[in-house]
């Protein structure tokens, strides 16, 4: 199997070396690897990883629990941004979006910074990589008022129901599906990946979060992706060598990998 995770946070992973982890991934056939950004201090680190590694990819952004920091960062963030093209191996704005389960950051504060980083995108045309919890109503309210680049974006980590996943698909969102699959209590989450078309479905570990069965309650890593491309290809009734290829191909289109 050829496979890529498409989100995953190597610059957090500290179960052990990470030439160990890059190992482990290739051993599972994970050939290439998208390491988000969530804060300023993940910035620089992603970077000299996707710099020291060819298969190796990374993204820039600030995650909605850290929205209230923007005023300290958004001069950095869109410095990067500033030749008005992405810096090497960068693929896409991200991870940002909206969290209304935790609001660590106050929602208004969340929207305004959400807004602003599509305007990144949009200026780079570049993805965005979109983190919703509870909030997809007004993540979609805004995709429709302000617009993603002609890149679109992705779900990642995509929780939401079958309509929610439809209602992505029709905005021109990828829908990334992560370890939460596996879990025995994912029913609604099963039936939503089987109505993503199939140009759509992307695969992730979000790791070091999430580990899918067998792995729950370790620290998660790349090698533990195909536990989720199985269950994937199961619950959409094709074999798990169909599911890594149609995953792959969609990464590297997506991502221009």
């Amino acid at each position: 199997m050829k496979l890529v995770d498409t989100h995953a946070h190597l610059a957090l992973l500290d179960h052990c070396p990470l030439e160990d982890i890059l190992a482990h991934a290739k051993a599972q056939g994970v050939e290439r690897m998208v390491s988000v950004s969530t804060d300023e201090g993940s910035w620089e680190s992603n970077r000299n990883i996707a710099e020291s590694h060819p298969h190796i990819y990374y993204t820039l952004g600030l995650h909605p629990h850290d929205a209230l920091r923007w005023p300290e960062c958004a001069g950095k963030l869109n410095g990067l941004f500033a030749t008005g093209h992405a810096p090497h191996k960068c693929v896409g704005v991200g991870e940002m979006g909206l969290d209304f389960h935790y609001n660590f950051s106050p929602r208004e504060i969340q929207l305004d910074v959400l807004e602003a980083q599509f305007a990144i995108a949009r200026k780079v045309n570049l993805p965005v990589i979109l983190h919703c919890r509870d909030a997809f109503k007004e993540m979609y309210q805004m995709i429709r008022d302000v617009g993603l680049s002609d890149r679109g974006g992705v779900m990642h980590c995509f929780t939401g129901d079958a309509e929610q996943a439809k209602e992505a698909v029709a905005l021109g969102l990828m829908i990334s599906f992560s370890g939460i699959l596996t879990f025995k209590n994912s029913s609604s989450l099963r039936e939503a990946a089987k109505v993503v078309p199939e140009d759509h479905l992307l695969v992730e570990t979000d790791c070091p979060f999430l580990a899918p069965i067998p792995f729950r309650g370790k620290p998660n890593e790349p090698a533990y992706l195909p536990m989720t491309v199985q269950t994937l290809a199961a619950t959409r009734g094709v074999s798990t060598e169909f599911m890594a290829d149609l995953t792959f191909e969609n990464a590297v289109r997506f991502f221009q990998l």
